[in-house]
């Protein structure tokens, strides 16, 4: 009786998503290549969010110019928003309105973002110039993401592109059971601060079979992430996979649950990476699990910085108080640009780094001349397996 039940309900369910609703912007709203549609997304938007069974909002191949867009929830029924045209940014950050990102998606249940078409953020000079002396900053309208994701449950983004964003490509907050899958990030090396994906705030978090290549961090977990997949993912450019900046602010919350798995890095400034402020708050970090990655003329293959400190004044004289611990390094192979192809800075605080296992490890210099080594401060890591180059004899006190 119990199996008959399912089978009803499957079939009722396979039968409203077949017969779902679809709103075609530009057949029902108004919407044509070239023009921009703001107000066409914005009305679909109210209809299929309040449509009784599952709905699909379209946006059909071509170009379409957007000022900003908020889908906000709840809904009441699941929404599929596809997106198959290119959608174009106004180039001046400051024409959005201050406060906004260019796309948000805040308090939705069951959403979907699918499709083949593209999100050009139009990031240049006008975004991403330092020498200009009337920057965005100055003028009162910081620089905004491509994708803004806030407070979602259940959800799924998949096949679309997000390319040049004048900020973070996608920025994932209070989120709850989200997939990425073949979500793509095109942005230039040189683009500064454009991370790929950042999660905060967020559990359940998948991230598969991605391609990403920007100026910043391929992917980024902040404070409050746990229970963080990644799997399958190219990065490059970029700066790497990374867990933090950590410890710099009070009320950050700890992040447990990392695994990082199958992912290959190419000319990339760090590949995995974890790193925390000198002088910072306490805060704890665990259940970490690098595995199965591929090096290619990585600059930082493996990384544990705890004096991160990249632009402001920090005292380095004072240790990070983020406690590192249960990290899991294993089968690493490839090439690196610098000799220290593990590198392992840990706080001199307490007990540094606590359970660094390290395993099955093949990385090689790529450089003009020397070999390459592993480098440990106040961390002694356990090591198994093959290991190329060997592991630290000791671990340096400085």
């Amino acid at each position: 009786m119990e199996f008959k039940s399912c089978l009803v309900f499957a079939i009722f369910m396979f039968i409203a998503i077949a017969q779902a609703e679809v709103f075609d912007i530009t057949k029902k709203y108004g919407a044509k290549p070239d023009g921009e549609i703001s107000k066409a997304l914005a009305d679909a938007w109210a209809a299929a969010c309040s449509a009784p069974q599952p709905s699909q909002l379209l946006i059909p191949k071509g170009r379409f110019c957007l000022n900003v867009i908020e889908f906000n929830g709840p809904c009441k029924s699941p929404v599929e928003v596809k997106i198959d045209g290119t959608l174009i940014a106004p180039e001046d950050p400051v024409v959005i309105p201050k406060g906004s990102q260019w796309i948000t998606f805040s308090y939705i249940t069951g959403l979907k973002v699918t499709g083949s078409g593209t999100l050009d953020g139009v990031g240049g000079s006008m975004s991403w110039s330092t020498d200009d002396p009337k920057t965005t900053v100055e003028k009162g309208s910081p620089l905004q993401y491509n994708l803004f994701f806030n407070f979602l449950k259940d959800s799924s983004i998949s096949g679309i592109t997000s390319k040049d964003s004048k900020n973070y490509h996608a920025n994932v907050v209070q989120c709850t059971n989200v997939t990425f899958e073949n979500f793509r990030v095109s942005a230039p090396g040189e683009s500064p601060n454009t991370i790929g994906i950042h999660v905060g705030w967020s559990k359940n978090i998948n991230i598969k079979n991605c391609v990403i290549g920007t100026g910043d961090d391929c992917i980024s977990v902040r404070d409050g992430s746990l229970n963080v997949h990644i799997e399958g993912v190219k990065c490059g450019p970029g700066k790497g996979i990374s867990i933090g900046g950590l410890g710099r602010n009070t009320g950050e919350k700890p992040v447990a649950g990392v695994f990082v798995k199958n992912c290959s890095f190419s000319s990339t400034q760090n590949g995995v990476w974890i790193k925390t402020w000198p002088h910072s708050h306490p805060l704890d970090v665990s259940d970490i699990h690098f595995e199965d990655l591929t090096m290619e003329k990585v600059d930082n293959p493996v990384f544990i910085q705890q004096d991160y400190c990249p632009h402001i004044e920090c005292k380095k004289d004072s240790p990070s108080m983020v406690k590192i611990r249960d990290v899991f390094i294993k089968n690493v192979k490839g090439t690196s640009n610098s000799p220290e192809v593990v590198k392992l800075r840990c706080s001199k605080a307490g007990k540094g780094c606590e359970n660094v296992q390290i395993s099955d490890i093949n990385l090689k210099y790529d450089g003009p001349a020397g070999k390459a080594i592993q480098e440990c401060q106040h961390v002694k890591p356990v090591y198994t397996g093959q290991l190329v180059p060997p592991g630290c004899a000791k671990s340096f006190e400085v």
